[in-house]
């Protein structure tokens, strides 16, 4: 019991030091290209992809020490393997997410409180991002949201942080940890109610095939959905 307790600390110990550097080389990236007092609705979509992109490597080199795997046995250890069936199950679980689940979290709330979880407010990031991203910057704000962040965020949560809380709290307790940490760090209130519903099933995605590799797909098509929708409402 002891090992196993220690196997959770050092796993959340991981996230923690990795959420705080990670955070850290955004913010100097955003210093260095004079966005260090501005909120994400200013900033260019490329200061935004540098940003992300700074934070994403500091991820995945942190990902990297804890797991002591090189590169090349990376994919093993984080149980990144891929498939037809990635494809097949985790683009329309990926899209009913975003448009059934979200909505079916998101509507009680927007009943009790209506200006608080309207779409408006829900979506507001995201429409921000849209709204500054001119021309082509659409599509290069589609590589940081649709590309990099899924793959990114499911390599450290369900990839990483998932199995380790598993293996020492058991399934359930492990999900929901893993779950409520994935949309705490995104630091929008207003989101959390469906992004924690998102993340237990990506959660379930994980545990129940071994792999990343269908939750990386799930996680794109439900960002590509959120995407879309913002972009055309």
């Amino acid at each position: 019991m002891a090992s196993r307790q220690s196997r959770a600390s050092q796993v959340l110990l991981f996230w923690l030091v990795a959420f705080v550097a990670a955070n850290f080389a955004s913010l100097l990236v955003l210093v260095i290209t004079g966005n260090g007092d501005s909120s994400s609705s200013d900033m260019s979509t490329l200061d935004v992809a540098l940003s992300a992109t700074a934070m994403w490597l500091v991820y995945l080199f942190a990902a990297t020490q804890f797991l002591q795997a090189k590169w090349r046995n990376f994919r093993s250890a984080i149980g990144a393997t891929f498939s037809r069936r990635n494809v097949v199950v985790g683009i329309p679980l990926g899209i009913a997410s975003q448009l059934v689940l979200v909505n079916a979290v998101n509507w009680p709330l927007s009943r009790l409180f209506p200006d608080a979880f309207s779409f408006d407010e829900v979506s507001k990031r995201a429409s921000d991002l849209v709204d500054d991203a001119r021309g082509g910057w659409i599509f290069l704000l589609a590589l940081v949201v649709v590309v990099g962040a899924p793959i990114v965020e499911e390599i450290v949560y369900r990839g990483v942080v998932q199995p380790g809380l598993v293996s020492s709290w058991g399934r359930t307790t492990g999900i929901l940890v893993t779950a409520a940490l994935f949309a705490a760090i995104h630091m929008q209130p207003v989101e959390f109610p469906g992004l924690f519903a998102f993340a237990l099933v990506l959660g379930w995605e994980r545990h129940s095939t071994g792999t990343i590799g269908t939750s990386i797909v799930t996680h794109m098509a439900f960002n590509a959905t959120g995407l879309a929708l913002v972009v055309l409402l």
